[in-house]
C-alpha cells in the first residue's frame, strides 16, 4: 500500500499538524514496517528538529507546489489548514482516498473521510454520512507521552510547592507566555511553574526573564523541549494548555488540565474531555479569564482531592493504538468502493 502525507508546520500556524502526522506514522510503522510512505511537510527549516529521532523518510518544502505528483496513491492523509485548491485537486485525482486527520482544515467538505479526536464538530451536519469518524478513540498520542502512575501522581501532589506546566505550544505566535507569566505572579498559591517553550518559540527571553524577576513568590523554570516534554510533564501535577494535540495526551497520560482557547467557537475541540471531567475550560484568553485562572489554581490547592479523581477519571479514556485503526477503516473504504 502507498500512502501520502501533506502537513504544514510553521511558527505563525503552529507545529501541533506536524507533531501529529509525525507520531501517526511512526505508530503505523511499527505495525506495518512494509508500507510505502511519501512524507511532504509544507513549512521551515526549523521544523527538521522536530524530526531527529523518526525513522522514515521525509520531505520539506516550502510549498505545495514543490510536491512531486508522481505516482499514485491508495490514501493521501492531510493535516494542515489550509492548501492551494488546484493542488488539492491534482492530490484526489492521483489518490484513491483522501482523508483529513486535522479538523480544521479548509477542504473537509471535499475530502472522503475526517478523523477527529472528539465526536464534536462544529460543522457535524454538512459532512455527508460515513464521512466523519469522531471520538477519543481517534486521538493519535506521541510515543513520548507515557501513564503517570497513581502513585507518582499522588506523590507529586503532596510536594510542598505545587509542580504546575505552562504550555503555549510550538510556536507561540503571539507570545501568550509573556502574558500568562505576568498574571500568574499574582496566584497566591506556592507553585513551581514550568514554562516549556518549544522549538519554534522565536520571541525575546529576556522579557520572560524580566518578567520572573518580579515573581517573588514561585519558583519558575525556563526550559526549551522537545522530546523531553513528557519527561517534565510527568512529574507535574496540573498544566495550563490552549486547548491543541498536548491536551488530549495529557488525558492520556491521565494529567489534569486548565485550558483557555484564542477562540470560543474551538471549545468544542476540548468539550468532550471536560465532560469526562479530565479538563477545564477556563475560557478565552483575556485579563478577566486570566485573573480567574488564578483563582482556579488556588481553589485547585486547597482540593487536591479533585484533582486526583480527575487523574482518575482518565484512566482508559484514550488508547495508544488509534493509527493502526484509522488505517484499517480506510482500507475497508477502499473495498467498498471497489465492490460499488
Amino acid at each position: 500500500m502507498k500512502l501520502l502525507f501533506i502537513c504544514k508546520a510553521s511558527t505563525t500556524t503552529g507545529l501541533g499538524h506536524l507533531i501529529r502526522s509525525r507520531s501517526f506514522v511512526s505508530e503505523l510503522l511499527k505495525e506495518r514496517p512494509g508500507l510505502e510512505i511519501d512524507f511532504y511537510i509544507i513549512g521551515e527549516p526549523l521544523v527538521e528538529r522536530l524530526l531527529t529521532e523518526i525513522k522514515f523518510a521525509y520531505t520539506i518544502v516550502e510549498n505545495e507546489d514543490q510536491i512531486p505528483l508522481q505516482a499514485n496513491y491508495d490514501i493521501c492523509f492531510f493535516d494542515l489548514i489550509p492548501i492551494d485548491p488546484n493542488f488539492f485537486q491534482k492530490v484526489k485525482s492521483r489518490t484513491a482516498l483522501t482523508v483529513s486527520l486535522s479538523p480544521i482544515f479548509d477542504k473537509l467538505l471535499e475530502v472522503d473521510l475526517i478523523f477527529n479526536r472528539t465526536k464534536y464538530h462544529q460543522q457535524l451536519t454538512e459532512f455527508l454520512p460515513g464521512q466523519f469518524y469522531g471520538g477519543l478513540e481517534h486521538s493519535i498520542i506521541q510515543s513520548n507521552c507515557k501513564k503517570i502512575n497513581t502513585s507518582v501522581y499522588e506523590e507529586n501532589l503532596e510536594l510542598d510547592q505545587f509542580p504546575i506546566a505552562l504550555i503555549m505550544g510550538g510556536g507561540d505566535a503571539a507570545n501568550k507566555t509573556l502574558q500568562f507569566l505576568k498574571s500568574l505572579k499574582n496566584c497566591t498559591v506556592p507553585a513551581t511553574f514550568w514554562v516549556l517553550l518549544g522549538e519554534g518559540y522565536s520571541h525575546s527571553y529576556n522579557e520572560l526573564i524580566e518578567v520572573i524577576k518580579k515573581d517573588s513568590k514561585h519558583e519558575i523554570i525556563l526550559a526549551k523541549t522537545n522530546r523531553s516534554m513528557w519527561q517534565i510533564l510527568r512529574n507535574c501535577i496540573l498544566a495550563i494548555l490552549p486547548g491543541g494535540i498536548t491536551t488530549y495526551e495529557a488525558a492520556y497520560a491521565g494529567l489534569p488540565t486548565i485550558n483557555m482557547l484564542e477562540e470560543d467557537d474551538k471549545y468544542y475541540l476540548i468539550q468532550e474531555l471536560e465532560e469526562y471531567e479530565v479538563c477545564f475550560y477556563n475560557g478565552v484568553i483575556n485579563e478577566e479569564n486570566l485573573d480567574r485562572l488564578n483563582r482556579l489554581i488556588e481553589s485547585l490547592y486547597q482540593n487536591k482531592k479533585l484533582l486526583l479523581q480527575m487523574h482518575i477519571n482518565s484512566k482508559g479514556l484514550i488508547s495508544a493504538n488509534s493509527p493502526i485503526k484509522i488505517l484499517e477503516i480506510c482500507e475497508h473504504k477502499i473495498e467498498s468502493f471497489k465492490i460499488s
